[in-house]
This record gives structure tokens, sequence and C-alpha cells, in this order.
């Protein structure tokens, strides 16, 4: 039933740029496709973002094929892969900023992690994965974003966001929590405005709760 309802969510935000069969293949990997690359472009974009400092302790917490860590500046650096031994949960040290490109099937765990180590974030996400509620989880732990900058990369999934949190920094961009429900019959939840329910189809202007 929950993989029915993701599916229903992507078919709706993305049924216009792929096609029902893509979108029900992408929902039913048995394991996910986390180990996706970063292109070199992409990462000197976030590296030159982050304003790295020769006495910065800077984290690479998933190195993969060291596309950030090889081209970090002069910097204390260092880095975590879990295939090389070194887990990222295992890392408690205090750092100056961990920049990478997360797994996207444990993005909670993986901020809830960061947040403790750090005061300043430099991730790429997917715009699925930039939702209210880790953008709440960030913002109550006094992150804000200084920097977004979208792009698409031609052969992934859909278009990312480079983002940048700092600890106690006002942030540039701003986002409502809740739902907005219909206005309409004002019952406070998901109602089938816009909806087509057993066939009858209800407008985007008018709901038939009423």
């Amino acid at each position: 039933m929950i993989n029915q309802v993701r599916y229903t969510i992507l078919i709706n935000i993305f049924g216009k740029f792929m096609s029902k069969k893509i979108c029900k293949k992408i929902m039913n990997r048995n394991k996910p496709n986390d180990v996706i690359y970063t292109p070199k472009e992409v990462a000197l974009l976030m590296i030159d973002k982050c304003n790295i400092k020769e006495k910065d302790k800077v984290l690479d917490p998933c190195l993969g094929g060291g596309v950030f860590y090889d081209n970090f500046p002069p910097c204390n650096k260092q880095w975590c892969e879990i295939e090389k031994g070194k887990d990222y949960f295992d890392f408690n040290d205090k750092v100056d900023l961990v920049i990478g490109n997360p797994p996207y099937s444990i993005w909670n765990k993986w901020l809830e992690h960061t947040i403790k180590i750090t005061n300043k974030i430099c991730f790429i996400l997917g715009v699925m994965n930039l939702t209210p509620p880790r953008l709440q989880l960030l913002k109550d732990n006094g992150f804000g974003i200084t920097y977004f900058h979208i792009l698409k990369v031609d052969w992934w999934f859909s278009p990312s966001f480079i983002v940048i949190w700092e600890k106690d920094k006002n942030s540039v961009i701003d986002f409502t929590g809740d739902r907005f429900t219909c206005d309409i019959c004002n019952s406070g939840k998901r109602c089938n405005r816009g909806r087509t329910v057993k066939g009858k189809k209800c407008g985007m202007n008018e709901c038939i709760n009423i």
C-alpha cells in the first residue's frame, strides 16, 4: 500500500516527463540504486561555492570514486566510504564542512547524523528528497539555507538541487511544512478536489465533498 502511494505521487509529479512503466520500475527496485557518481563538473561547482579554507576540516562522507575528495583545495580533508570499511555513521569527529552526494535511500538518517558533526553542509539532492519534514529538521536544529542552485544532470532521474546549510545563519528561502488543504469544504485534510474518484473527475476549482 505504501509503495502504491509513493508510485502515485511519482506519477503525479513526473508523469509529464517519463512513462508510467519507468516510474513503476523505479519504485519496485529491490535494492535502491544509491551508488551514483557525481560528475566532476558538478563536484567542482559545489566545492567552489563552499569557500574552503586551508585550516578547515572537510569531510567527504561517501568517497566513491573520489570526485569530491580528490578535488578539494588545500585543507584538512577526511573521507568515509562504507565499501572501504569506514562507515560514515561511525564518524563522530567535529568538522567544518560535510560535502557530497548522499545515498537517497537513507536521507533521514544521513541528515540526522550530519547535523551532529558539523555547522556547514553542502549536499546535492534530487527534487523528491528536498521535503518539508527534512527542511524542518534542519531548521529546528538552527540551520539556514545560504546557497541554493538548481541543475539537471542529463542521465539522472530528475532535476537536482545543490544546497548549502549553515548553522545559525538566516535562510535565503522559506517553506511551509504543513499542507494547504481545501478551502471549499474546509475539512482540514486531503479531499477529492482535483482528483478522479470512481470515474468522476473533480475540477481544481470545485469540491465534491460538499
